[in-house]
Parts: structure tokens; C-alpha cells; sequence
């Protein structure tokens, strides 16, 4: 099985009731997704970060129809998509562990999790030793990222410990031991042996759902053509910018994915205090999106869009929808 954490640094001033949506949205992808459990999401209790926490059957869940959900793609990818006009994450990444047994006797409480590199294979070691003898924890676990299936931006960690306390007072009470206070800095660490090159500790709540509604059964694979639209809210001055912007680089990416732009409507000018541009292109399947979004980062047209483009959004949504 493999313990994930994503880690959603959230961009300045997004609204409370939008950063509850996401976690809303994160939490519930155990209810959609085959082989996905335990999805929790939570706001880190000293960063506008959020952390994701959920566990995979095994690396083909992970790597196969996770991916290609249209709960992922739709839902999940709204929020992270640096080209979605609902975007209100920067610079996301994840990192992972596998391990024998993910089961979660705890179901709710606060978790911290500390992200390490370590220096050396013995101190990942040392650090391990660590984990399996927890003081003053509800429930410990520890693991390396040795996960076959990496993402584009790589294995930012070398190991992840998870620690799981009931509510504050008992986290509280570890951090004033000597162990808790050993374990919240590098040079804590290296009192005790352990060379550590960095560390990152998040603390945030998390609440798990019955394990009985969650990962549902894997559908048949759908490859019917959808509808990708995208309507982008901006000021009326940034109207034609935001226009050119969308020819000259995003309807390019999308047409070498072979997904050409079936319409583009705006709002008419003077009619509205905002304008809207309305673009909807074709795309073979979700599974052939699944494959177009592995391109984006290393594309230069989609990554000169994202730059230029998206500072002169203002909200909006993006959607896949289907003709009925």
C-alpha cells in the first residue's frame, strides 16, 4: 500500500469559504475513486498550506485509474491546475511511502507529519528506529519514498513520519517533552545522531471516513468525447490581452493534443462591469486529457499561457462536460 501526502501551498488572500471547497472536494476522493482510501484533507496550523493525506491500494491504483478519474481530472484538478481559472494552490507537490499495512486506527485527531531528507541511508535508518518507538503519540508510522511512479517534479523528501495524537492537549503535551522538542528542528535531530539536510513540519486535522464508504468499484473505462470549457473572468480593459494570450499559446497546446477549439464567446463590451470569454474545445476522451495534462509543464506554450495569462484572471470555472 502507499501512504501519499500532498502538500497545497495556497496562494495569498484566497477566501475561507473557497480554501473549505478544496478541502471539501479533497476529502470526499475516497467516496469516487477505486483503490484510493482514507483521504483527509486540512489546513497546516502555522502555513497557509494545505495537506492532503490519503492511502493507495497498491502503485498500479495510484498511477492508473487515479489519474484518469473524472473526479480527479474535474473535481480535484480545478484547484490545482495552473491553467484553471479556480486555481488556489502554488507550487504543489506530494511525496509517498510504501508500506505493508496502511490501516488507520486513528481515525480523527491532529496528525503531524515531518518531511526529512535525510543525509545518509544510516540516519534514514536512525530516524526509522525513531518511529517504532513512539512516546506520547496515538499512533506513529515512517517510511522512504521509494514509490516506482513519480511525478514530474520528483521526490522532493527522501522519508515521511507521520504522527497521529487524539486533539492539541495531546500534541501539545509530546511537544514539551524532551523527545517532541528533540524532534521539531534539524538541530534537535542532531543531538540525537541524526543528520538531517532539511526538515518541513505540518500539523493539521484530519478526519477519515468509514472505511465502508470508500473506494467504490472501478467503472468501465469511458472513452466517449468530452467538452473541455474554460470561462475565464477578467477586467473588461484585460479582455483582448486575455484573448490574443489564449491564440497565440493555449489553443496551439491544445490543437499539437490534437483538442481543437470548437467556439470562443465574450460578453459584449460596455454590457458588464467584468468580462467573460467562454472557450470550449474537443478532446477524444478524459483518458486522452489524462495524457495532454502530463505535457503541460514541460510545453512552452501552455507554460507562456499560465505566466502571462492567468494574472489577469479573475475567477471563473473549468468544466468537462458531455452532449447529451
Amino acid at each position: 500500500m502507499i501512504r501519499r501526502f500532498y502538500v497545497l501551498p495556497l496562494m495569498p488572500g484566497v477566501p475561507d469559504e473557497k480554501v473549505q471547497e478544496m478541502i471539501d472536494v479533497l476529502s470526499a476522493a475516497d467516496r469516487f475513486i477505486p483503490g484510493l482510501l482514507d483521504s483527509s484533507a486540512g489546513v497546516d496550523f502555522d502555513s497557509g498550506t494545505v495537506i492532503w493525506e490519503n492511502t493507495f491500494v497498491d502503485e498500479a491504483s495510484y498511477s492508473g485509474p487515479y489519474m484518469v478519474h473524472p473526479y480527479h481530472i474535474g473535481a480535484i484538478d480545478n484547484y490545482v491546475m495552473p491553467d484553471s481559472p479556480e486555481c488556489i494552490t502554488d507550487n504543489t507537490y506530494a511525496t509517498r511511502y510504501t508500506t505493508p499495512d496502511a490501516a488507520q486506527e486513528v481515525r480523527g485527531g491532529i496528525r503531524r507529519v515531518l518531511l526529512v531528507n535525510a543525509g545518509t541511508d544510516a540516519d534514514g535508518s536512525a530516524l526509522e528506529a525513531l518511529a517504532a518507538h513512539p512516546q506520547g503519540m496515538a499512533a506513529s508510522a515512517f517510511g522512504a519514498d521509494d514509490v516506482g511512479w513519480v511525478s514530474a517534479k520528483g521526490r522532493p523528501w527522501t522519508h515521511i513520519w507521520e504522527q497521529s495524537f487524539t486533539d492539541m492537549a495531546q500534541l501539545e503535551r509530546y511537544l514539551s517533552t524532551p523527545d517532541g522538542m528533540a524532534c521539531s528542528s534539524i538541530e534537535g535531530f542532531a543531538g540525537l545522531g541524526i543528520d538531517l539536510g532539511s526538515l518541513r513540519i505540518f500539523n493539521c486535522p484530519f478526519d477519515l471516513s468509514p472505511v465502508g464508504d470508500q473506494s467504490p468499484p472501478e467503472p468501465p473505462p469511458d472513452t466517449s468525447p468530452v467538452l473541455y470549457t474554460i470561462t475565464a473572468r477578467i477586467a473588461a480593459a484585460d479582455a483582448d490581452a486575455y484573448v490574443d494570450l489564449l491564440e497565440r499559446h493555449y489553443d496551439p497546446f491544445m490543437v499539437e493534443g490534437g483538442c481543437p477549439l470548437l467556439n470562443r464567446w465574450r460578453t459584449v463590451d460596455q454590457g458588464y462591469l467584468e468580462a467573460e470569454v467562454h472557450s470550449t474545445w474537443q478532446i477524444d476522451s478524459l483518458s486522452a486529457y489524462s495524457d495532454l495534462r502530463a505535457t503541460t509543464i514541460a510545453d512552452p506554450h501552455w507554460t507562456a499561457f499560465v505566466k502571462d495569462a492567468l494574472p489577469l484572471v479573475l475567477g471563473g470555472s473549468r468544466r468537462f462536460q458531455r452532449a447529451i
